[in-house]
């Protein structure tokens, strides 16, 4: 900021800088939070294509179940959502505890990123406050397509990020 006179200041590029990181949550993250139901068909799926292309665009996948710990697990979930960039919330099967931690996100300005399951989606079972938003629909047997489409999305959306697991010391 610099002083013009005594009752005005001009914002520098630099001073704008700041406030603009000021207002971007978790700015320097390689991290990305999945909220989900945990269900064996849904967990086997997650594993195959979307863990996988969070990974391909550059970001570090937490899931809860992924790490041993003795904490409470709505301790380790909020924890994950704060160090995360951004989240990616499975909305297949209506987990409360999804809807949850994607408002919690959007709460601190993180980028949510919406999938569900095709059928459960066109059946119209996402709760209809949500419905609206931009989801990526997965099918069972087109795993892949959702791989290419949310790495695409988050490379479009997020930017791409420079995790490797390759180099992880986590």
């Amino acid at each position: 900021m610099v002083k013009l006179s005594e009752n005005r200041w001009i914002i520098t590029p630099s001073g704008w800088e700041h406030i603009y990181s000021l207002r971007s949550a978790n700015r320097d993250s390689q991290s990305a939070c999945i909220a989900m139901r945990f269900l064996p068909e849904l967990i086997d799926y997650n594993d195959k294509y979307i863990i996988p292309a969070i990974i391909n665009a550059g970001y570090k996948p937490i899931r809860v179940d992924m790490e041993e710990h003795l904490d409470l697990i709505d301790d380790r979930i909020v924890a994950g959502i704060r160090k995360s960039k951004f989240i990616v919330a499975d909305l297949t099967e209506n987990s409360y505890g999804v809807y949850y931690e994607a408002g919690f996100a959007r709460g601190l300005g993180l980028p949510v990123i919406y999938l569900c399951n095709k059928k459960y989606f066109e059946e119209q079972k996402v709760h209809f406050d949500i419905n609206h938003y931009s989801f990526l629909l997965w099918e069972n047997d087109k795993g892949d397509t959702i791989k290419d489409n949310l790495q695409l999305r988050i490379e479009a959306t997020i930017g791409r990020g420079s995790y490797s697991p390759l180099t992880d010391n986590s």
